[in-house]
């Protein structure tokens, strides 16, 4: 009897144990969201600041209190201005869009349904179909844009969720200084907000389970 009374003490205790444990991992860690997004995206021409709408899309693999953040972006807006190169020589340009490739490590400090984040890693930004705004281009000319329309850069990156389940809504900016051998010298920001929801889980939450 004092055997199967100790037996089923160690069981209460187990499960008592194992509860707690359990709960350490909350429901949006170790899960692989699909998200998409919108917003506005701002850099500068020779002749000023321009903001541009953009749309997206994104993934974010979570673990603990990091996960990793990959999205691309696009504004849907012609643009174009006159450049000048390193030696002088002005050169027209006009592109169709801004596009991005984003990469970054987030910080999830905290859990809870409204949640902050912040991270950083790199962009590689290109202008889209780049090219001379001259019916007779000049071997200089070609050679800028074509050396100069893409690049990649540090990234910056900071926002907060909100949780609901499986969904998140978010928003979030991000900045890049963008560097010298790049057409748009100085540096970009976005101001995006967007949905996220966990598909299906990482292959750590089985190991966990």
């Amino acid at each position: 009897m004092t055997r199967h009374r100790s037996l089923g003490i160690a069981a209460l205790l187990t499960l008592a144990l194992a509860a707690p444990l359990a709960a350490q991992i909350q429901d949006w860690q170790y899960q692989w969201y699909w998200g998409a997004k919108g917003g506005l995206i701002s850099y500068s021409l020779p002749s000023g600041r321009v903001n541009h709408p953009q749309l997206g899309g994104e993934w974010l693999i979570t673990a603990r209190r990091t996960a990793l953040y990959v999205a691309y972006s696009t504004s849907f807006t012609k643009d174009g201005d006159t450049f000048t190169t390193s030696t002088g020589t002005s050169v027209p340009v006009v592109f169709d869009a801004m596009q991005r490739i984003q990469v970054a490590i987030l910080v999830l400090p905290w859990n809870g349904p409204i949640q902050p984040y912040v991270g950083g890693g790199f962009v590689i930004e290109t202008l889209s179909n780049a090219a001379v705004n001259s019916a007779t281009p000049t071997s200089v000319q070609n050679t800028f844009v074509e050396q100069n329309s893409s690049g990649g850069f540090a990234l910056a990156m900071g926002g907060v969720q909100i949780r609901v389940g499986k969904l998140a809504v978010f928003g979030q900016v991000q900045f890049s200084p963008q560097g010298r051998d790049f057409m748009l010298a100085s540096g970009s920001a976005s101001f995006e907000a967007g949905v996220r929801y966990a598909f299906l889980g990482s292959r750590e939450t089985g190991n966990q389970r």
